[in-house]
């Protein structure tokens, strides 16, 4: 028998606060509270490299070696978190062994995020350019949990909901969530647009209803698949057209949440009891 109900929300901007820098590398400019979709948007082949390596780790290496060098042997953990076009790992790799960005170019948008941001949860990757074969941005990425975070977490536990979480970041960076009570097994990191409409999709095999919550385009696949398609507008106030279009709600403040799962399984247990019914009656007229 299914369960009732699954909630599948993305982290960054949905459940976090977010401060993102990036470096324009041909220009050499710092660009701060930058939305990292547009980045990756403004042209055809560019993708979000996640390399899966502890952003602490990084901000001690030599600053003047190549950035391939933190990749080498270890390409099986570069992800493509988000692209503008289909961009494979070997793609990917490719780019990275041929750049002329250096480790100091990561380690510089770290330090600016690091001084915002100084709690656990902080990523670092790289915006790669196909056609160019080259490092487009560096970037780097910290957050806090919107106010009220845990508590609407409990608010869904409460109500009998099951929480997973799909995200594009590296599960280094979301072991913090632990704390919040979600379940490491509940956990999918690493998780590119496509791969977040898999998990609903094989939810939805488990689950009566299974609800997408998610802020950015690479959540749109998940918004589509899911039998509701909730969009955060919290952290970006002008999303795009595209996302507003297959949401099914918009949600301003994660506080709102709670209440629209309630109404979920409030018509879900209506639906129940309108389609037992016509069996009710059916019944009824047999016997007389």
């Amino acid at each position: 028998m299914a369960e009732d109900l699954a909630v599948v929300l993305d982290v960054a901007g949905t459940m976090l606060k977010m401060y993102r820098v990036a470096k324009d590398i041909p220009r050499g400019c710092i660009i701060e509270k930058v939305v990292t979709w547009e980045l990756i948007m403004e042209k055809k082949s560019r993708a979000l490299v996640v390399p899966q390596i502890d952003p602490s780790k990084v901000a001690s290496c030599p600053p003047l070696e190549p950035v391939w060098r933190l990749i080498n042997g270890r390409e099986n953990r570069i992800e493509i978190s988000c692209s503008s076009t289909p961009v494979t790992r070997e793609d990917a790799i490719r780019v990275l062994q041929r750049s002329h960005a250096r480790v100091a170019d990561i380690q510089e948008v770290y330090r600016a995020v690091r001084a915002r941001c100084p709690d656990k949860y902080q990523t670092t990757g790289m915006i790669i350019d196909i056609d160019l074969e080259e490092i487009a941005y560096t970037i780097s990425t910290g957050g806090a949990p919107f106010p009220g975070l845990k508590e609407v977490l409990g608010e869904i536990e409460a109500i009998g909901a099951d929480v997973y979480v799909a995200s594009g970041d590296g599960m280094q960076s979301l072991v913090y969530l632990a704390d919040l009570g979600i379940k490491s097994d509940r956990i999918y990191s690493a998780a590119n647009p496509r791969r977040k409409s898999e998990i609903v999709v094989e939810l939805k095999d488990k689950y009566s209803k299974v609800v997408m919550v998610g802020d950015g385009l690479n959540d749109i696949y998940a918004l589509e698949a899911a039998d509701l398609g909730i969009l955060s507008v919290q952290q970006d106030s002008r999303p795009a057209q595209s996302l507003l279009q297959t949401a099914d709600e918009v949600m301003k403040d994660i506080l709102e949440l709670p209440s629209i799962l309630k109404k979920v399984l409030s018509e879900q247990k209506m639906s129940k009891q309108k389609t037992s019914i016509p069996e009710t009656r059916y019944l009824h007229s047999s016997i007389t």
